[in-house]
């Protein structure tokens, strides 16, 4: 998968619309939009570090991405691009987030991760009893 698909799949996977992303990354719209449709090519590794604080992402992983570091050996065996994992709980405190048109406030936010943190703590209890030792909650 090439870089500028990459990045149109990372910015979607964390919600963000093009205008979000340049207004939390400080590079243009327009130079995003330019990048995401394969019109320029890769950019510097000072825009990426741009983007990387945008997308709320390590900056390594962009470059990575973007053919400037070599990717891990783990990386390399695993072949394909994988999407990055989200902390859901940093995602939910850090963001500005709309639900069907509504504007979450904080105490919405705040509740929504009490019941995620409700939900998998009793599934951890569940396959704990099971015997069942591939569930596990990190905090």
């Amino acid at each position: 998968m090439d870089f500028y698909e990459q990045l149109k799949d990372m910015r979607k996977m964390k919600g963000f619309t093009i205008r979000e992303l340049a207004d939390r990354s400080g590079v243009s719209a327009a130079y995003i939009s330019q990048l995401e449709n394969g019109n320029r090519g890769i950019p510097s590794p000072d825009v990426l570090m741009k983007l990387s604080e945008g997308l709320n992402m390590p900056y390594t992983e962009l470059m990575q991405i973007a053919g400037y570091l070599e990717k891990s050996p783990q990386a390399r065996e695993d072949g394909a691009y994988r999407k990055p994992r989200i902390n859901l709980r940093r995602f939910l405190r850090e963001n500005d987030l709309i639900f069907d048109g509504i504007e979450l406030t904080e105490g919405d936010k705040e509740w929504i991760e009490r019941m995620l943190t409700v939900l998998f703590w009793k599934e951890k209890k569940r396959k704990d009893q099971a015997g069942d030792p591939s569930f596990t909650y990190e905090k």
